[in-house]
């Protein structure tokens, strides 16, 4: 038996409570197919299949009715196309906006004054970030217990972010990995966490009920107001169920925060990383040119973050690399038809200038299309 299921208010376990029959089920998760490389590799990308410890990723399709938000699925996603509820960049953004010299990166579970949900979604370039530029403690002593695959993924990052501050000659990171001490849970506890879970689920009550709970002996009528008109307009909307009795909630796509089906939004860990001060450094992937570019861009068309520009001036093809977006996909090496991209070690920003091709056709500078040698105006022509 796992450890979670040794704690009753585990969130696993609270969800289990309040998302039975006839209940609506919230979506948690979503795979953005247009932004998702699976198709694109081969073999097949599978970084969110392979990382998530409750099998909540099958053959590339989400199951968010297994999803326990721990975040693994957005930090290993090469192209973020894992949408969640949890607005990551927001509640990150949030913490390390203050004005002290530490940062302290815990959950709730290890700091009940966190903001933060599980740290499973903070990768290397996000830690490097954080630290390359203030003290960073991350507390990682509450993972062991409760997700191990959390636990280990953090202090894989975090090795990584030392090595690198060692080599910039600044301070380690300070892990804290001591597991707090057991709690007891009294009845009362148990209840009130089931409350405010089912609050966070299904909505925030009305302005009495969501300001800490409704009045002694009255019941939060906005809330069960709000249950009720959701339940009923989903079903209107004909959403069908896999399991006889739910009710699926109708796309979240577009409503706004006050709806009780709350958007769910992508996170790109190198493009926070990179809005907040990353400099290129060793937890960063790096790219090659070799001899063979026909400079036809595809390469930057195809990469998912931005990490390659492409532009020309005048007569020259010119192709700008920033490491700290590169997320070592492999997109680009894979699909260049001249073979000229490979990942490397020691990440620079890097400009290259390779002047264009002409056409064998009409001698003028152009920019092909894959491997063409003719310009588009003599294929038309």
């Amino acid at each position: 038996m796992q450890e979670s299921s040794k704690n009753p208010l585990h969130p696993a376990i609270m969800e289990k409570k309040i998302s039975g029959k006839g209940r609506v089920r919230l979506e948690k998760i979503r795979l953005a197919v247009a932004r998702c490389i699976k198709g694109r590799l081969q073999p097949p990308c599978r970084a969110c299949e392979d990382v998530c410890p409750v099998g909540a990723f099958r053959w590339g399709v989400p199951h968010p009715d297994l999803c326990i938000d721990c975040g693994l699925c957005t930090a290993v996603c090469p192209a973020a196309a894992v949408e969640t509820r949890l607005d990551y960049a927001a509640k990150l953004t949030a913490v390390v906006a203050a004005d002290a010299p530490s940062v302290r990166l815990a959950c709730a579970k290890s700091a009940p004054d966190s903001a933060l949900p599980c740290l499973g979604f903070l990768t290397r370039g996000i830690l490097w970030a954080i630290a390359s530029q203030r003290e960073v403690q991350l507390d990682i002593g509450a993972c062991r217990a409760c997700l191990p695959a959390v636990h280990a993924h953090l202090a894989r990052e975090a090795a990584a972010v030392d090595a690198a501050l060692a080599a910039a000659g600044r301070a380690p990171l300070r892990l804290l990995d001591a597991e707090p001490a057991a709690r007891e849970y009294s009845r009362r506890d148990f209840f009130r966490r089931f409350r405010d879970v089912a609050k966070e689920k299904f909505g925030q009550g009305d302005a009495a009920g969501g300001a800490g709970g409704s009045a002694a002996g009255e019941h939060d009528v906005g809330f069960a107001e709000r249950m009720a008109c959701g339940t009923a307009s989903a079903t209107h909307a004909g959403t069908a169920s896999a399991e006889a009795g739910d009710v699926l909630p109708p796309d979240a796509a577009g409503m706004g925060q006050d709806s009780m089906f709350p958007a769910l939004t992508p996170f790109s860990a190198p493009a926070w990383a990179f809005a907040h001060g990353a400099q290129p450094a060793a937890v960063h992937a790096d790219l090659a040119l070799y001899s063979g570019c026909n400079a036809c861009g595809f390469c930057a068309r195809l990469c998912p973050h931005g990490a390659l520009q492409a532009s020309v001036e005048g007569e020259a093809f010119v192709l700008a690399f920033t490491p700290q977006l590169c997320t070592a996909c492999g997109l680009c090496t894979a699909r260049c038809p001249k073979s000229a991209l490979r990942l490397a070690a020691s990440p620079t920003a890097k400009r290259w200038r390779i002047p264009l091709p002409r056409c064998k056709s009409c001698g003028t500078p152009f920019q092909p299309i894959g491997a063409s040698a003719i310009c588009r105006a003599c294929m038309e022509g």
